[in-house]
């Protein structure tokens, strides 16, 4: 009787794992088209062919192909996030992911970044409150490092682009004005836009592969505490590096110039 019992899991097990395009496209509710588009940018694995035109497809399969529709359609992630997320997880590790969970997190921590607990402002606001001249509020704004939304017929300030609108008061009221000659060239400006940009794209892509860990961190909670010493981190280097740059420009006698 045993022996019998086994034989039909087993049987069962291999008709689980030699299903056909077909099946999987009614399983997952995704075309054919979706589901070779997914495999060649590498977020579903390469079935095991069978022939030149056909090929077997495992439950394995299908669950990560319901799971990569399930977080676009929640999440909007791009195929190469969700790539970047899911590629090295064991089949066991992707099972585990709510996807429920997976996009409040996300949001949860967009939200933690992007200060969503404080309110935007409006340019008379944020002038009050900066006491930046008008012309130079534009000048950051035409230099791209802030960023001018029109809300209900006004123009509004993100409570990002306040905070960077307030340190550069701050760097004014130290004494770098232009009047001095401190001047921000578009190098510099360019250099801070480009390199920022492709750090945070390397946070981004870490804070995905941790996704992997859901069920083992509270994401929300690590972002709170991680974010003060992150930012001292950085500048600590940016400052070390900055000290070698002067030194070696020093060193070779030469201004920069």
């Amino acid at each position: 009787m045993l022996n019998v019992l086994k034989k039909l899991s087993d049987v069962a097990t291999e008709a689980s794992n030699r299903l056909r395009m077909r099946d999987v496209c009614a399983r997952t509710g995704l075309a054919r088209s979706t589901i070779h588009h997914y495999i060649r940018e590498g977020v579903l694995p390469k079935p095991k062919k069978t022939g030149r035109n056909s090929a077997f497809y495992d439950e394995d399969f299908v669950r990560r192909a319901q799971l990569i529709r399930t977080l676009q359609e929640k999440t909007h992630m791009p195929l190469a996030s969700i790539r970047e997320t899911l590629n090295g997880m064991p089949d066991a590790a992707v099972d585990t992911i709510d996807p429920d969970r997976f996009t409040g997190v996300t949001s949860a921590i967009a939200d933690s970044l992007r200060l969503a607990s404080e309110r935007e402002l409006s340019r008379a606001e944020l002038i009050e409150r900066s006491g930046l001249r008008p012309a130079m509020l534009d000048g950051l704004a035409a230099a791209g490092l802030i960023e001018t939304t029109e809300r209900n017929g006004r123009a509004v300030y993100s409570p990002l682009d306040a905070r960077i609108v307030l340190a550069f008061v701050g760097i004014l009221e130290a004494g770098a004005t232009p009047e001095r000659g401190f001047v921000g060239s578009p190098e510099i400006i360019d250099a801070y836009r480009t390199h920022l940009t492709e750090l945070a794209m390397v946070e981004a892509r870490e804070m995905l592969r941790m996704m992997r860990s859901l069920t083992e961190i509270d994401l929300e909670e690590f972002v709170a505490k991680t974010a003060g010493p992150l930012g001292e981190f950085i500048a600590a280097m940016h400052r070390k590096a900055l000290v070698k740059a002067v030194t070696d420009m020093t060193a070779n006698g030469r201004d920069g110039a």
